[in-house]
C-alpha cells in the first residue's frame, strides 16, 4: 500500500476509518524494505500519530493460547490492544499486523516502559504473554528491519518459555544438528525397560536432549523431528518386543509440532515413555489403572472427562492418555464416544426422552452435536434410529 493523505479532514467525521487507516498504514511501514523514505512524520502527523521518535524500535506482541479459530484469537488481541493504547498513551504506537500479532512502535529510551506494560498484561490477561524486541534503528525508515528482528526474538520463546520478553540483540545462534544417532535412542530405551519411576525417566530424556545441546541451542524444527524419531523409534522397539499397538498415529504428532516450548516437548516425551515403561513392566497386559478408567467412564459417562478420571486413579491426564492408548490402540475420547453412544441408543430403544433430555444423560449439552456424533458412528440420526427401532418392535 503506497499511501497518499491528501485530506486530514474526513477523520474526524469516522474514527473507525481513522483506526482502519492507522493500522493499515502501519503493517505497511513495517512490511515494506525501505521504500518509503520521505515524508514519514508528515504522514504519521495526518493519521493523528505521534510522529517523533528517538531511535525508534518495534516490539511485537503475542499472546499463548489454542484459540478455537483466527476470529477467536483476533477478538482476544483486540482486547490486549485496547489495554495497551490506555496504558500507554501518545508516546507508544499500537496496531495489529496479519498475523494477529500486536506491533508496539516506540522510543529506545521508552524500553523500561515494555517491561511495566508487560507485567501488565500478564496481570490482566488469562494467557500468558510473550514480547519480542527488535533492535532500535536511526531512521523511522529502516523500522521494518526492527519488526523482523523483534519476530525472530518472539520465537524463542521456545526455549526462553511463556510469559516472556525476548530481545533480538540477545538472542543465540542456532548450531546445526548432527546426524540422529541410534545409539542415544538404543541407550535411552534400555533405560526405560530397567527405570524404577517417572523421576529416572524425567532425568534420562534430559540426558538425552542435553547430548544435542551441548554445542549450543539448535533450531526448534530439528528438537520437533528429534522428538518424532525418538518416540516413533522407541515404540517400534516396544512393539517388536511385546506386539504392542503402536500409539504414535497422525494426532500425536502433529500435537508435538504444536507445542510452543521445549519444556512442554520434555515434559511430553517423559510422560509418554512413562506409559510405555508401564507397557512393557506389565507386559503387555491392561493395568489396573486402565480397568479402573473404564470402569469409571461406564459408571458416569455423563459427566467422566480425562482430568476427573486421572485424578481419581492418582497420575496425570497426559499421563493416563499416553498409557490408555498403549494398553487399548484407542484414545480414550475414542472410547469415551462409543460408550456414550451405546447408552444413548439404549435410552433411545427403551425410554420415550426427547432427543436432546438423551444427549444430556450421555455427557453431550449439544444436542447439535451429539446428533451430528450419533449419526457418524451408527449411520442414522437419533430420531431416525428410534424410528428403526419402533419399526422392527412394531
Amino acid at each position: 500500500m503506497d499511501m497518499q493523505i491528501h485530506n486530514q479532514g474526513i477523520f474526524g467525521k469516522d474514527n473507525v476509518i481513522l483506526k482502519l487507516m492507522r493500522n493499515y498504514y502501519l503493517m505497511d511501514l513495517v512490511s515494506n524494505d525501505g521504500e518509503r523514505q520521505h515524508n514519514l512524520k508528515q504522514e504519521l502527523s495526518y493519521l493523528k500519530l505521534n510522529p517523533s521518535f528517538t531511535f525508534p524500535v518495534l516490539a511485537v506482541v503475542d499472546s499463548t493460547s489454542t484459540f478455537l479459530n483466527e476470529r477467536e484469537k483476533r477478538k482476544y488481541m483486540e482486547g490486549i490492544i485496547d489495554f495497551l493504547q490506555h496504558q500507554a498513551g501518545d508516546n507508544i504506537i499500537v496496531f495489529m499486523d496479519v498475523e494477529s500479532h500486536i506491533g508496539l512502535l516506540f522510543s529506545w529510551v521508552s524500553k523500561d516502559f515494555i517491561e511495566f506494560i508487560h507485567d501488565k498484561l500478564n496481570e490482566h490477561f488469562k494467557y500468558p504473554v510473550n514480547i519480542g524486541v527488535g533492535k532500535p534503528c536511526n531512521r523511522l525508515e529502516n523500522v521494518h528491519q526492527s519488526y523482523h528482528q523483534a519476530l525472530l526474538a518472539l520465537q524463542d520463546k521456545f526455549y526462553k518459555g511463556l510469559g516472556q520478553i525476548v530481545y533480538y540483540s540477545e538472542l543465540s545462534n542456532y548450531q546445526e544438528l548432527s546426524n540422529y544417532p541410534l545409539t542415544k535412542e538404543k541407550e535411552l530405551y534400555e533405560f526405560i525397560r530397567s527405570a524404577e519411576d517417572c523421576i529416572e525417566i524425567e532425568f534420562a530424556v534430559e540426558d538425552f536432549y542435553q547430548y544435542f545441546l551441548q554445542n549450543g541451542l539448535i533450531d526448534k524444527t530439528y528438537i520437533y523431528e528429534l522428538t518424532i524419531r525418538l518416540l516413533v523409534g522407541i515404540e517400534k522397539r516396544v512393539q517388536a518386543e511385546l506386539g504392542e499397538v503402536s500409539a504414535c498415529k497422525n494426532v500425536e504428532i502433529m500435537s508435538i509440532v504444536r507445542m510452543e516450548t521445549f519444556q512442554e516437548i520434555k515434559d511430553y516425551v517423559s510422560e509418554h515413555l512413562t506409559a510405555l515403561h508401564e507397557v512393557i513392566t506389565k507386559n503387555g497386559n491392561h493395568s489396573s489403572i486402565i480397568k479402573k478408567t473404564i470402569q469409571y467412564m461406564e459408571q458416569d459417562c455423563e459427566n467422566v472427562s480425562l482430568d476427573s478420571v486421572a485424578q481419581k486413579v492418582y497420575v496425570t491426564p497426559t499421563y493416563l492418555s499416553s498409557l490408555f492408548k498403549l494398553n487399548t490402540g484407542r484414545t480414550f475420547i475414542e472410547h469415551l464416544t462409543d460408550i456414550r453412544i451405546q447408552k444413548a441408543k439404549e435410552l433411545l430403544k427403551n425410554t420415550h426422552l426427547k432427543n436432546y433430555e438423551v444427549a444430556e444423560r450421555v455427557g453431550y449439552k449439544d444436542s447439535r452435536y451429539f446428533s451430528q456424533i450419533f449419526k457418524k458412528k451408527v449411520g442414522v440420526t437419533p430420531s431416525e434410529y428410534r424410528d428403526k427401532v419402533e419399526e422392527i418392535a412394531g
